[in-house]
């Protein structure tokens, strides 16, 4: 019946439009854009917006964008001219005929700032003029028809220093290149190359490091470490086809995302996108990194094959409903399995064909727009269950779930927003009793950042002040049950249910959320970013933490201060 639904809906709804083939490369699931995007679409100023999915494509951007500039005239003055700005960013995929700011008196296809004197003294002048609006800075640009290349370069600077005298400095370089060889064939490449100085503790937990590879050649120096990653994109008049590997995110939420995440090291997938406006398929096959099976005899680790496989169905019947039905699985030890490469097959099913022996998950996800400037959404997140164990203590009743509010301009402040969120992820969420096939890739969580036997609270506020400049105030209760040293009640994402834990001699049968060695942190995150000109970023966070871990209390706080400049 799945599979039937999906081919009618397919066939009837994609075939009924056609996408302008425009740059179809995404956008970075980090960039504002997003923001914005949410933002008006809970004001009702776009429809269908389909964000369970990230990234975008730029071509989907532009169109949400032209949207909104109908309504431009109803927008606060913030929106109106951040608008303005973004419509210049994407102003190839709006107006592929339309030049860039800085050549329109100029019969080329070629612009860049190092192309000689004269064109390096005008953008020095013109980066410190905040004028407005202006697209983006560009290192080069090459637009010629249905052909473009585009080189962008991010320097990033960070400083932290904790109350207990830890300190860590950050910067690292990311290398952006993107465009076309043609209206229907897209591509990016992003290299980035960082270092992490301080104390070496301190300087693992660095979130540009995402807890993978790293090397510290000096054990006083800094410890380095680089990343790379990119798409390739065709796209077609019913379906777009991807080979990638950047960071991509499922579901719903600020504060984490039960699906998939942004939490692990990113990972090559290939994909198949099927968008008809008001609905959206996609599947995607994707490469983990496992854990060391073995050793050769030179010390070289060998690590198995683990996959990931999972589609998306998201549909929009009503302009204020979202309705996503996803599957995820998790197998390995073997080559990519063929019945999961096929995007239409009822997962759950094919998994019983093939011997019941991978992690099959399943998970809904919902936004309703119940009235202009507000959002409710949710996903519920089945990991395993049993009917007949429903409503009972089992401990393979593995499920977990979030909720959230999302208020802009409330009492009639514009452009203030608030958001309230609540996830619980219930003990074993995640594991699997085969090591391989645990919801992973390198140790990391693709879903939530809590791991299993997990409860946060979320609330953020947010005052923008200019398009330039806003702050900020995020508060978080994050609770977590970890195993006790002699019995595992389902508190480590790395241990199955099967795992005995000292003196431990049976699997408990029960759980109890919540259960373990519980730890209670509070995080109170007071926050401003300022964009002093096109480009250059400065921002400033104070964190303040209490953590109580069974009685034993331990209070910090925490300076961050970060520069980002991109051209």
């Amino acid at each position: 019946m799945f599979k039937k639904i999906l081919l009618v809906i397919l066939f009837t709804t994609v075939v009924s439009s056609e996408l302008e083939a425009q740059s179809p490369v995404s956008v970075p699931i980090t960039d504002p854009v997003y923001g914005f995007l949410e933002r008006m679409e809970t004001l009702g100023y776009v429809h269908d917006l389909l964000d369970g999915v990230r990234p975008f494509s730029r071509k989907r951007v532009a169109a949400f964008l032209l949207d909104i500039k109908k309504h431009r005239a109803e927008l606060t003055h913030i929106d109106r001219r951040r608008l303005d700005d973004y419509l210049l960013d994407y102003r190839y995929e709006i107006d592929p005929e339309k030049k860039y700011g800085q050549i329109s008196e100029e019969q080329t296809t070629l612009y860049s700032p190092l192309a000689g004197w004269k064109r390096f003294t005008r953008d020095f002048r013109r980066f410190f003029q905040q004028i407005h609006p202006e697209e983006q800075n560009y290192v080069f640009l090459w637009e010629d028809g249905g052909n473009t290349f585009y080189f962008n370069f991010d320097m990033n600077l960070t400083y932290e220093s904790r109350s207990d005298n830890l300190q860590r400095t950050g910067s690292w370089q990311d290398f952006l290149f993107r465009g076309q060889v043609s209206p229907r064939f897209g591509y990016q490449l992003n290299v980035s190359l960082q270092a992490v100085r301080g104390d070496d503790a301190y300087t693992l937990e660095h979130p540009i490091l995402k807890g993978t590879w790293s090397q510290r050649p000096d054990k006083s120096g800094p410890r380095y470490a680089d990343r790379t990653g990119g798409e390739l994109v065709y796209h077609t008049k019913y379906i777009d086809l991807t080979f990638a590997q950047q960071e991509i995110q499922w579901g719903m939420g600020e504060s984490g995302r039960l699906i998939l995440s942004r939490n692990p090291e990113q990972y090559p997938y290939i994909g198949v996108t099927a968008d008809w406006g008001w609905g959206k398929f996609i599947a995607i096959q994707g490469k983990l990194l496992s854990f060391p099976q073995d050793t050769l005899s030179d010390g070289t680790k060998i690590y198995p094959d683990k996959w990931l496989a999972a589609h998306r169905l998201e549909v929009s019947p009503w302009n204020w409903l979202t309705l996503g039905l996803n599957e995820n699985f998790i197998y390995g030890q073997r080559y990519m399995d063929w019945a999961y490469l096929f995007p239409l097959n009822f997962y759950r099913s094919v998994e019983h064909k093939l011997r019941d022996r991978d992690n099959a998950t399943i998970s809904i996800d919902l936004e309703l727009l119940p009235y202009q400037g507000a959002k409710v959404y949710g996903t519920v997140f089945l990991d395993e269950f049993k009917a007949s164990k429903l409503g009972t203590n089992w401990y393979g009743n593995k499920h977990a779930f979030s909720a959230g509010f999302y208020q802009v301009d409330p009492f009639g402040i514009p452009n203030f927003s608030l958001r309230l969120e609540y996830t619980a992820i219930m003990p074993w969420v995640y594991t699997h009793r085969y090591t391989i096939n645990r919801y992973t890739s390198d140790y990391r969580s693709l879903g939530h950042w809590a791991g299993p036997n997990s409860e946060i609270w979320y609330v953020h506020i947010r005052q923008d002040l200019h398009q330039r400049f806003y702050l900020g105030l995020k508060l978080r209760q994050w609770k977590h049950g970890a195993n006790y040293p002699n019995e595992n009640i389902g508190g480590d994402i790395l241990l199955g249910h099967g795992v005995l834990l000292g003196d431990q001699t049976e699997p408990r049968e029960t759980r109890t959320f919540l259960e373990g060695i519980l730890t209670t942190q509070r995080k109170v995150q007071l926050y401003a970013v300022y964009e002093v000109f096109n480009g250059l970023f400065l921002r400033a966070h104070y964190n303040i933490y209490h953590t109580n871990t069974e009685g034993a209390i331990n209070n910090y706080n925490e300076l961050f201060l970060g520069f980002k400049f991109r051209y």
